[in-house]
């Protein structure tokens, strides 16, 4: 008993320490690699391109979206707005924006069936066989899909690229929590992973897909709450490669009040204890043993979610039973070492998006609140939703479209 005792808390102790170490390794090694030898293509090198725009009540922000792809510097572009039943002005505000343009088609479904089928139905009406994915308040970068394309023709193996998003609603402490999330945690990851070929998630916000390879896959799950992880875990099972093109910018709105931050990370934490519960037995195959590590990280990230929260409870138990305050101190020490890593990964990861994103030094001032504020957020979403749908599994009802969307902020 003694032993596992001490296995847990040493866990508990380095297990933060060791994934910040790792993320800062990957990222610098990509940086110094990939990221800094990989160069556009010349203009003989652009294959058309489709961009779908899925929108459901988005008539605030989609006119932003879709002037923003018509404007991206590609020399064959096709993009579909996918209207799913929208009970607002979207197709009247996505018409307005596309104009006369032949490149652009506003698609509507009077039914609304969901992101993940209409996206379905997007790449089965795409052209091209090159599709990016992209949300409807966001704000592409003019130069993101070439670099997304440039990064998809670096092997043939890759089904997918994930592009870099960056926070455009920047007011307030929630945004500015999310500002640094995203260079910090996403941005450092997905380079990280990206050296394996093993990308976790090709997020919705911005990607690049081959059609063939999705529709080999099956496309989309609308049961899933998370169908973009889920995607990006069956190309992966399926033996294909994902990546990541921190050059290709995309602007992206996050949640500005706590109740719509939390609403995001409980979907988010569901989703994954979803794959996590329908994908178990395939990815214990010895033939997906490339993709055991994103397992691996998935389920350790859990695992230390749940003893940090029975630790807590029984240092609080210890304290009012017994009355000495050993616990109190060394949970405190070991808080603000974890403090102090996360500050030192924090600015590695600011510094290697300082060229795309030089305002994301401005929420810095806050790093030293971030790690508790965060690890807060996402450790009660996973308990309270990851662990239930790692049981459980996905719904029967498909997923509707349950996030409030804002004005863009450019």
């Amino acid at each position: 008993m003694r032993g596992t005792t001490e296995i847990l808390l040493v866990f508990v102790g380095l297990y933060p320490v060791v994934t910040a170490a790792i993320w800062v390794a990957g990222g610098l090694l990509f940086r110094l690699g990939d990221e800094s030898r990989l160069t556009l293509e010349g203009e003989a090198g652009w294959p058309g391109v489709t961009v779908l725009i899925p929108a459901f009540n988005e008539s605030a922000v989609i006119a932003t979206s879709v002037g923003a792809a018509l404007a991206a510097d590609y020399p064959e572009l096709e993009v579909l707005v996918l209207d799913d039943g929208s009970e607002d002005d979207t197709e009247a505000a996505a018409a307005a924006a596309v104009g006369d343009d032949p490149r652009c088609q506003v698609i509507r479904d009077p039914v609304n069936r969901g992101k993940a089928e209409r996206l379905n139905a997007g790449f089965r009406l795409a052209t091209h066989n090159l599709v990016v994915v992209t949300d409807a308040d966001t704000h592409l970068h003019p130069l993101a899909i070439k670099y997304l394309v440039t990064r998809m023709h670096s092997s043939p193996l890759l089904a997918a690229v994930a592009g870099a998003p960056h926070v455009t609603n920047r007011t307030g402490l929630i945004c500015a929590m999310q500002v640094l999330e995203a260079a910090a945690i996403i941005g450092l990851i997905r380079r990280t992973q990206a050296i394996s070929g093993r990308v976790g998630t090709v997020a919705g916000v911005l990607g690049l897909f081959r059609r063939d390879r999705v529709l080999a896959a099956g496309g989309y799950d609308g049961r899933m709450a998370t169908e973009d992880i889920d995607l990006t875990w069956r190309l992966l099972l399926a033996g294909w490669h994902t990546s990541y093109e921190p050059r290709a910018l995309v602007g992206m709105q996050v949640p500005k009040s706590l109740g719509a931050l939390w609403a995001q990370r409980k979907r988010w934490a569901r989703g994954q204890g979803e794959v996590l519960h329908v994908r178990a037995r395939e990815l214990c195959a010895w033939r997906n043993r490339g993709v055991w590590l994103l397992g691996i990280e998935s389920v350790a990230s859990l695992v230390w979610v749940i003893v940090i929260a029975v630790g807590t409870v029984l240092a609080a138990v210890t304290l009012l039973v017994v009355g000495s305050l050993s616990v109190v101190v060394l949970g405190l020490a070991w808080g603000i070492a974890i403090a102090v890593v996360a500050m030192l990964q924090l600015a590695v990861a600011l510094r290697l998006d300082y060229p795309y994103d030089r305002r994301n030094w401005r929420p810095f001032l806050i790093g030293p609140v971030y790690p508790l504020a965060y690890w807060l957020i996402a450790a009660t979403a996973a308990l309270r939703s990851q662990t239930v749908a790692l049981v459980r599994g996905p719904r029967e009802r498909r997923v509707v479209w349950d996030i409030p969307r804002e004005r863009l902020v450019r």
